[in-house]
């Protein structure tokens, strides 16, 4: 077995699942935005999405054609059985052929389109609502559409789907005999030796040429000894895990790939991502990271925050561990807030650890503070403002127990500290974390300059507040006002703080440790715009953008 094999080549789906918002734009997709989101991707290392839960815009399937992405394209969220009020369901009885048929005739002449998907967490995949017989008839439906591509399915655990007696009886497998209704439940299962979830779920992906698995990694070894011809895919996995998960992936023929979830950070599911740190006795730890689910994110939460890139397109720590997964030889350099030391960090299950590029820890000086490095070295050494001050082995200490991660303790001073990363005894790489001045200055860089005069095509402009030295100021949070002058407007601006109430469309916002964006969109006039960029004690920046 080769898995999925492209001119001869086997390849393996370095993937990310996608929400459908454009972050501060909301949902609407304009191509200038898919094309640069699915860029900031390729710079991690992703060669493929996951278009969920419901069917994408043509924008981004003519950006994956274009840049050469591979799509796992979705139908589905939901069949006749509710997941949350008002949703498909409703219509899916009377309109599931129809809309089926013109999903796939519009996008089954995109190249990049690689699997087709019928389906997402659906409640019916335990049988309930005739959902065996449903599954066969979408899936036939799907194939006599498009007779060239696999169809697949992302199907979890039973934490629903499955009638009283079931359910009462799976939870009990999975909790034991303390078993209650608040027991978190959702992407669980009874463990490697219990066979329930192949039992239940055989008759639901028989038509499957791919079985997609959300979260069931521990699965797919006892799954290709029960279903030894059947093709696997990590249709959504857990961001924190692909260290650990990823070298079973590549090594392992009979699985396509692995789909974090999620590739860019989206507006919903607030905090679902959040890690919070705690007295290490907190009964919260008990719990494990289900205790921090989205519906326990409080008000001003508003952004997931559970990706490898921000809504702003900034790759985070999340997304610089994947690129070194991946093969990436660079080095990355974070510490944590010496505040935090004593304490024990809960990860939500879709989160990641709260490292950060900042080496301004006011108050903090002699006190002891943790660094992280990642790193693909065989050992990683740190030095404080010219001096060593420790020398970490691969493996030796890590990170949240995340592979490739080197895990320093020492004691707090400003200056400059740099990691140097050594393979073999050579130094492959290194990485700094610098003490930074005030905010002294604003400064404006367009990420093009010239933009279309079609009334659609937008310019992303990266707000930094940068201190005399010309370093980014991270722990900055000042107050912009952003204004646009000339043809085209100003779309949005804000930063990509999950926690805010402030608005993006109007032109004042706070920025987040250091950074905000400006959007601009083109109107119909051919003639040139100019973003400017104010705030209270700094002088404005400016920059004009060409339309044509």
């Amino acid at each position: 077995m080769h898995g999925l094999r492209v001119n001869g080549k086997t390849v393996k789906l370095k993937g990310g699942c996608l929400h459908h918002d454009n972050g501060m734009l909301g949902a609407v997709s304009l191509y200038d935005s898919e094309f640069r989101k699915l860029s900031i991707m390729k710079q991690i290392g992703f060669n493929a999405i996951r278009t969920t839960h419901n069917t994408p815009s043509s924008a981004l399937l003519e950006a994956c054609d274009r840049i050469g992405m591979y799509v796992f394209n979705e139908a589905f969220d939901a069949w006749g059985i509710m997941k949350q009020p008002g949703d498909y369901n409703q219509y899916f009885e009377t309109d599931w052929e129809k809309d089926l048929s013109a999903f796939m005739k519009r996008d089954r002449n995109h190249p990049s389109v690689t699997i087709w998907s019928i389906g997402n967490e659906i409640p019916e995949r335990g049988g309930l609502g005739n959902g065996y017989s449903l599954a066969t008839r979408i899936a036939q439906k799907a194939h006599a559409l498009d007779p060239s591509r696999p169809i697949s399915n992302a199907i979890c655990s039973y934490w629903s789907g499955l009638d009283d007696d079931l359910t009462a009886e799976n939870m009990k497998k999975i909790m034991g005999n303390n078993a209650s209704d608040n027991a978190p439940l959702q992407n669980a299962d009874g463990g490697k030796n219990d066979t329930s979830w192949e039992e239940y779920s055989e008759a639901f992906t028989n038509a499957l040429d791919i079985v997609g698995y959300n979260y069931m990694e521990d699965k797919y070894q006892l799954d290709h000894e029960m279903f030894p011809e059947r093709v696997i895919l990590g249709s959504e996995n857990y961001p924190k895990e692909i260290g650990i998960r990823w070298p079973m992936v590549e090594s392992t023929p009979y699985v396509l790939g692995d789909f974090t979830w999620t590739a860019f950070d989206y507006i919903g599911e607030a905090g679902i991502g959040k890690s919070v740190f705690l007295a290490p006795d907190d009964p919260m730890h008990k719990i494990g990271g289900f205790a921090l689910m989205s519906h326990g994110s409080p008000y001003p939460w508003r952004l997931a925050n559970d990706a490898d890139v921000d809504i702003n397109g900034h790759i985070l720590p999340q997304g610089e561990y994947r690129s070194v997964i991946w093969g990436n030889n660079k080095t990355y350099l974070y510490s944590y807030d010496p505040a935090v030391y004593d304490k024990k960090e809960l990860i939500s299950n879709w989160g990641f650890t709260d490292v950060r590029k900042n080496w301004n820890w006011k108050d903090s000086e002699n006190k002891p503070v943790k660094v992280a490095v990642f790193s693909n070295a065989d050992s990683v050494e740190l030095f404080l403002n010219g001096k060593s001050v420790g020398n970490c082995k691969a493996g030796e200490r890590l990170v949240s127990d995340l592979p490739k991660s080197f895990l320093f303790d020492i004691t707090y001073a400003p200056g400059t500290l740099e990691a140097v990363s050594y393979k073999d005894g050579v130094t492959i790489s290194k990485d700094t974390l610098t003490t930074t001045g005030p905010v002294h200055s604003i400064k404006l860089t367009a990420e093009k300059t010239k933009m279309a005069a079609d009334g659609h095509s937008v310019i992303y402009v990266q707000t930094e507040l940068l201190d005399i030295d010309g370093n980014i100021v991270p722990d900055a949070d000042n107050r912009l006002s952003a204004t646009v002058k000339g043809a085209g407007f100003l779309a949005a601006f804000g930063s990509a703080n999950p926690i805010t109430e402030e608005n993006y469309t109007m032109g004042t916002f706070s920025a987040y440790r250091g950074r905000a964006t400006a959007i601009i969109r083109s109107g119909y006039m051919g003639r040139s715009c100019t973003l400017i960029v104010s705030g209270e004690g700094l002088a404005p920046a400016s920059v004009t953008i060409e339309t044509e």
